[in-house]
């Protein structure tokens, strides 16, 4: 039977049998819930601390996001490393408007590197990218005092590690 489950850390609505993770900003399934136990995860105060980790999230995010589209755009369309690079901007996209909701300030026009010339280096400099951002992202995990900012950082960090688990398997 199919249900309408919205995702706590996005709060992106899916209709399905089943979820493992969410496709809109790749948080684990205990963040998934029925409409009913929904409610915004960014609908709070943050301490100076978590104001500027995630300001520096914001920054991480719409940099992945923008060069993920961009190496995405730079391979032929409809191709495995367009798809997977359209998806994971689209990802890292989600994460910069929740982190933007935080700080209760608009998401920041998409601006980051550029492709590195080969999928190979794409895919290296992606590795480097998500490792850096889930090292970041446990120190800022262990600095939040909100149970809502640490639920954040906890879905980051699986979705950030399943994007490397990726990318270091397409380099093999």
């Amino acid at each position: 039977m199919v249900k309408l489950f919205v995702c706590q850390i996005c709060g992106e609505p899916y209709l399905g049998e089943s979820i493992d993770d969410c496709p809109f900003c790749g948080a684990p399934e205990k963040y998934l819930k029925s409409i009913e136990d929904y409610s915004k995860l960014w609908d709070v105060e943050l301490t100076q601390q978590e104001k500027s980790d995630m300001k520096e999230t914001l920054d991480l995010e719409i940099n992945a996001a923008a060069y993920y589209k961009k190496v995405s755009k730079a391979n032929e369309k409809y191709s495995k490393m367009d798809r997977l690079f359209k998806q994971f901007a689209r990802v890292e996209e989600e994460h910069a408007e929740v982190a933007a909701k935080f700080l209760g300030v608009e998401e920041p026009e998409l601006k980051g590197e550029d492709p590195k010339g080969s999928p190979q280096k794409d895919l290296e400099r992606t590795k480097e990218l998500e490792d850096a951002a889930v090292e970041k992202y446990q120190n800022f995990l262990k600095n939040a005092s909100n149970p809502k900012v640490e639920k954040f950082y906890d879905a980051l960090i699986h979705a950030e590690q399943g994007h490397a688990q990726i990318a270091s398997e397409d380099l093999k």
